[in-house]
C-alpha cells in the first residue's frame, strides 16, 4: 500500500508540472497595463463589486483603450456571459471571458495590468511589479471572519495572502476598516496597501435604476428559468451558507419549509431565492425551489431593484439593502444560538434594522406588515452604508485608475510610510511545530514578548508529524500567522534544484545559487508580499530551503538583522546523525553553508555559542554569534500539569509508582533516540537496582529505538521497574508527580524539558554535554559526566538519600533571556521586549 501511496503521489505532482510551467512562462512575460483582470468568487459570473467597476470603465471615454477579461468557471455559464454581453452591445474585441484555472486563466492573472476580485486568488499568484491588484471583498461582514472565528487562524492563511497583496482593499465604511481589515486579518501595520473607504460600488445600481432597468433584469431572469411574473411584488429571500467550513458549505435544513409556506400563507407574492454563491448550484437542482433560484451569475443588487421586501439572515447582503431606504427588511434566525457558537456576530441581531424572526410565523407575519421603517434603519445606514450613494464605483475608478483623491471617503494606509517608525516588525521561522523543544521554546518566546510593543508575525510550511492547530492554541492570539501556502512558482529546472541545495550545498558548482535566490525572491512576494520586517528569523534552524528563504537579499525592501537560531551542539548532532545515516545530517550541512548570509547566528546558551563559534568561525564569514537563552512558560507548563494522571492513559503500575511516597521516581521524556541516550539511564537504573531500594524509571517518548530500549529493560531485569509509556501529548503531570527528571543526552543545546521540569519545582539530573554551563541553575540539580557510572552514581544517591533542593526563579530567568533575546537580533533599546506577561488576553 505504501508504494501505491507512492505511485499516486507521483502521478499527482507529474499533473502538476505542465501548469507550473505555464505559470512560470507567464509571470517571464511583460505585464500588458491595458488588462484588466475580473474575478467574482470563484468564477461565478460578472457579479459584485467587480461587475460594477468592468461597467463604469466600459462606460468612461477615457478608459476605453481597456481590454476586460473575465473568469466564469464553466463552460454553460460562460455561453450564457457572452450572450448577455452582447445583448448590451459590448464586443469580443473588448472583453474576453475565460474558464477558472485554465491555462488562459494563468496567462492573464500573470500579465494583466489590472486584477480586481471580491475573494481570494489561487496559491500561484504572486502580484508581479507593474500590476495593480484591487480587492473588493464581497460585502460588509456581519458574521465573524478571519482570526474571530474558531479556527480562522488556520482556515484565514490565504485570504490574509491575497489581501497582503493588494494594492487596494475596498471598504464599505470606517465599520468595515476596523472590524475585516483591521481586527479579522490582522492588517494594521504591516499591510503594504491601503484601504479604499469609499462605498460599496454595486450597490450604485440599486439608486439608479429606472423602471427600464428593471424590466431588463425581469427578462433576464425569466431567461434563465426563473418565474417573473408581472404585477406581483418580490419577496427576496437571501440567506447565506451554513456550516462550519467554507470548503463544506450547506443549505440551511429550514430553508425548504419556509419557502413553501411562505408560497402558500402570501399567496399574493412571488418568491425568489437568492442563495449564497458557494450553494447556488446545490440550490438551484433542488426540486423544491423550481423556478425560484436565482443564479449565480446573476448579481444580488439588480434582483433587489426589483425587490419590495428582503428576508435575509446573517448575509451582508444586509448593509446591501440600505442603498434603498424603501427596501423593507426581515430577519429569519431560526438558529442563532448554534450559528453563534461557530460563527459569532459583530452586531447583536437586536439592533438589526428589522424584525428578528424565529419562526416562519414571524416571517410571514412581518411581510404582510410591511416590516420596519424609521430612525433605527436611518441610523443604521448611515454608521454601516455611510457612502452608499450611488457614486461609489465612480470614486472607485477615479482612485485606482485615474490616480485622483476621492472627495467622498477616504485613502487608509495599514502600514506606517518608510521611516515613519511604528512598532518593530518581526518576521519569525517556527520551524516544522512537530511537538518538540524548538516549538517548546518558541512558544514560551511568543509568551514572553510584549505584543503592545512588537508586531509578530510567524510561518511555517508543511511538515510530517507537524501540530498547526496545538501551536495556535497555545500562543497569544495578537500574534499574527502566515502559514506558507501552495507551492514554488518558478520553471520546474530552478524549482528542483532547491533538492540540489539540500543534497551539494550553497557551494557547489551544480546549484544555481543565483537563479535560486532569484526564484525565492518570486516566492517571499507570494507568500508575505512586498511587506516590510524590521527582524527576519529563522527560529528553526534546520531546513536549507527555510533558511534561503529568511537570508539577507531576499526580502523585499530593508530589513535590520536576519538571525538564525542554532538550537544544539551542531557540529555534534552532525556527527551523531551521520554515524546512523538519514537526510538531517546532509540538510544541516547544507545550512552551515548558509550562515554568512545571516547577520546573527544565535545559540541558545552562552557556551554553546562558544561550542558553535568553535566550529563555524571559519565559514560563517562576518556574522556575529550571538546568544539568547530560551524562555519557558511557566503558566502553560503549570496549567498542562494540573491534568489528572488518571486522564493521561498510563498503566497502573505507572500511576502507583507515581503515586507511592515511599518509592522515588525518575523520569524522562523525548524522542528515543541514540543522542537523546535513554539506555544509559535504563543501564543506571540496572545499577540502582542491585542497592535494594526501592524506585521507579518512567520513560516517556517514542522513536526508532522503541523496541531496542524495551529489550534492554528486559534483558536487565528491570520489568516492574522501568517503564516505557510510549508518547504521551502531555507529560507534564507526570513529570511533576516525578521525585526527579533525567536527561542523559549526548549533546544538548538548551533543553526545554530541564526548564519545564524545574518550573514544575522537579529537580533535574542531567549529563554534562557541551553547552551544559549554566542550564542547571545551583541547588537545583545534579550534573554529571556523560557516563553510565556517573549516572549510577548520581542515581543511587538520589534514591537514597533523598537530598533537598533550591527553587528555580522563573520570572528573572525570563527576564533576562529576553533581555538576551532582543540584543540578540539587534532590538533598539526603547523597542526591547518587557518581562513575560502575568497573562494572556
Amino acid at each position: 500500500m505504501a508504494g501505491l501511496g507512492r505511485a499516486v503521489g507521483l502521478l499527482a505532482r507529474a499533473r502538476r508540472v505542465p501548469r507550473a510551467q505555464w505559470v512560470a512562462h507567464w509571470r517571464s512575460r511583460p505585464v500588458r497595463r491595458d488588462v484588466v483582470f475580473y474575478q467574482s468568487g470563484f468564477g461565478a459570473g460578472l457579479t459584485g463589486h467587480p461587475n460594477a467597476i468592468f461597467e463604469r470603465l466600459l462606460a468612461e471615454p477615457d478608459q476605453a483603450h481597456l481590454h476586460h477579461v473575465w473568469v466564469v468557471a464553466d463552460a454553460e455559464r460562460r455561453r450564457r456571459a457572452r450572450e448577455h454581453l452582447l445583448s448590451r452591445g459590448v464586443s469580443a474585441q473588448q472583453v474576453s471571458v475565460i474558464g477558472y484555472r485554465t491555462p488562459s486563466y494563468f496567462r492573464h492573472l500573470a500579465t494583466a495590468g489590472y486584477l480586481v476580485a471580491d475573494a481570494t486568488f489561487p496559491a500561484e499568484m504572486g502580484k508581479r511589479p507593474g500590476q495593480v491588484y484591487l480587492n473588493t471583498w464581497h460585502g460588509t461582514p456581519l458574521k465573524s471572519m478571519g482570526y474571530d472565528t474558531p479556527g480562522g487562524a488556520l482556515e484565514s492563511a490565504n485570504v490574509l495572502r491575497t489581501f497582503l497583496a493588494a494594492d487596494y482593499l475596498l471598504s464599505s465604511g470606517p465599520y468595515m476598516t476596523d472590524t475585516m481589515y483591521r481586527r479579522a486579518y490582522r492588517l494594521e501595520g504591516l499591510a503594504p496597501g491601503s484601504v479604499l473607504e469609499v462605498g460599496s460600488p454595486r450597490t450604485d445600481v440599486q439608486t439608479a435604476a429606472d423602471e427600464a432597468e428593471r424590466e431588463r433584469v425581469r427578462t433576464r431572469l425569466r431567461g434563465l428559468g426563473v418565474r417573473i411574473e408581472a404585477g406581483r411584488p418580490v419577496l427576496l429571500l437571501a440567506p447565506t451558507w451554513r456550516g462550519e467550513r467554507f470548503a463544506d458549505p450547506r443549505l440551511g435544513a429550514d430553508l425548504a419549509p419556509l419557502v413553501a409556506t411562505l408560497r402558500e400563507r402570501l399567496p399574493g407574492w412571488q418568491v425568489l431565492l437568492k442563495p449564497h454563491p458557494a450553494v447556488a448550484e446545490r440550490a438551484g437542482a433542488d426540486p423544491t425551489f423550481a423556478g425560484a433560484v436565482v443564479p449565480a451569475e446573476v448579481p444580488a443588487n439588480e434582483v433587489l431593484t426589483i425587490a419590495d421586501h428582503l428576508v435575509t439572515d446573517y448575509s451582508s447582503i444586509l448593509f446591501d439593502a440600505l442603498a434603498d431606504p424603501h427596501l423593507d427588511l426581515t430577519f429569519w434566525v431560526p438558529d442563532q444560538d448554534d450559528y453563534e457558537s461557530s460563527r459569532p456576530l459583530y452586531l447583536p441581531v437586536e439592533e438589526l434594522p428589522g424584525r428578528v424572526c424565529r419562526t416562519v410565523e414571524e416571517v410571514v407575519d412581518d411581510v404582510a406588515e410591511g416590516g420596519i421603517a424609521g430612525p433605527q434603519r436611518t441610523d443604521f445606514a448611515a454608521r454601516y452604508a455611510p457612502f452608499d450613494d450611488g457614486d461609489a464605483t465612480a470614486r472607485v475608478v477615479d482612485v485606482v485608475w485615474r490616480g485622483r483623491s476621492p472627495e467622498v471617503g477616504r485613502v487608509v494606509p495599514l502600514a506606517p510610510a518608510e521611516g515613519e517608525g511604528g512598532k518593530p516588525r518581526l518576521m519569525i521561522h517556527a520551524g516544522s511545530l512537530q511537538r518538540n523543544g524548538v516549538t517548546s521554546a518558541l512558544i514560551a518566546l511568543l509568551g514572553g514578548l510584549d505584543l503592545d510593543r512588537l508586531d509578530v508575525t510567524v510561518t511555517w510550511g508543511p511538515a510530517r508529524a507537524a501540530d498547526p492547530a496545538g501551536f495556535v492554541a497555545a500562543i497569544d492570539p495578537r500574534v499574527r500567522l502566515l502559514p506558507r501556502v501552495g507551492g514554488i512558482n518558478g520553471h520546474r529546472p530552478v524549482v528542483w534544484s532547491r533538492h540540489l541545495l539540500e543534497r551539494l550545498g550553497p557551494d557547489s558548482r551544480r546549484v544555481p545559487m543565483a537563479a535560486l535566490v532569484a526564484l525565492l525572491r518570486e516566492e517571499w512576494v507570494r507568500c508575505y508580499a512586498t511587506t516590510r520586517f524590521d527582524h527576519v528569523i529563522d527560529f528553526g534552524g534546520y531546513s536549507p530551503y527555510w533558511a534561503l528563504l529568511m537570508s539577507r537579499g531576499v526580502a523585499p525592501g530593508p530589513v535590520r538583522t536576519h538571525a538564525i537560531w542554532l538550537h544544539n551542539d551542531l557540529a555534534a548532532e552532525v556527527a551523531s546523525a551521520a554515524r546512523h545515516g538519514g537526510r538531517r545530517a546532509r540538510h544541516l550541512r547544507q545550512v552551515f553553508g548558509l550562515y554568512r548570509r545571516f547577520d546573527r547566528l544565535v545559540s541558545v546558551s552562552e557556551p554553546l555559542s562558544r561550542v558553535n563559534e568553535r566550529s563555524f568561525a571559519a565559514i560563517c564569514g562576518e556574522a556575529s554569534f550571538r546568544y539568547a537563552r530560551n524562555l519557558v512558560d511557566a503558566e502553560r507548563v503549570r496549567r498542562l500539569a494540573g491534568e489528572p494522571l488518571e486522564q493521561l492513559g498510563l498503566s497502573q503500575e505507572v500511576l502507583s509508582a507515581l503515586q507511592d511516597p515511599a518509592r522515588p521516581t525518575i523520569v524522562t521524556a523525548g524522542r528515543l533516540t541514540r543522542e537523546k541516550h535513554q539506555a544509559r539511564l535504563i543501564r543506571a537504573a540496572a545499577r540502582t537496582k542491585a542497592t535494594g531500594r526501592p524506585f521507579a524509571v518512567v520513560v516517556m517518548g517514542d522513536g526508532p529505538l522503541a523496541s531496542d530500549l524495551a529489550d534492554l529493560v528486559e534483558q536487565l531485569g528491570l520489568t516492574g521497574a522501568v517503564h516505557l509509556t510510549g508518547h504521551l501529548s502531555n507529560p507534564f503531570p507526570v513529570v511533576a508527580a516525578a521525585d526527579c527528571f533525567a536527561l542523559t543526552s549526548e549533546h544538548e543545546g538548551l533543553p526545554m524539558v530541564i526548564l519545564e521540569a524545574l518550573a514544575l519545582g522537579t529537580p533535574v539530573l542531567t549529563t554534562a554535554f557541551s553547552s551544559v554551563e549554566g542550564v542547571v541553575p545551583p541547588g537545583c540539580g545534579v550534573v554529571v559526566g556523560n557516563d553510565d557510572e556517573e549516572v549510577a552514581r548520581a542515581m543511587i544517591e538520589l534514591v537514597s538519600s533523598r537530598p533537598a533542593f533550591g527553587t528555580f526563579d522563573v520570572a528573572a530567568y525570563n527576564d533576562t533571556a529576553l533581555r538576551e533575546f532582543a540584543e540578540a537580533i539587534g532590538l533598539d533599546e526603547t523597542d526591547r521586549p518587557g518581562p513575560p506577561p502575568s497573562g494572556r488576553p
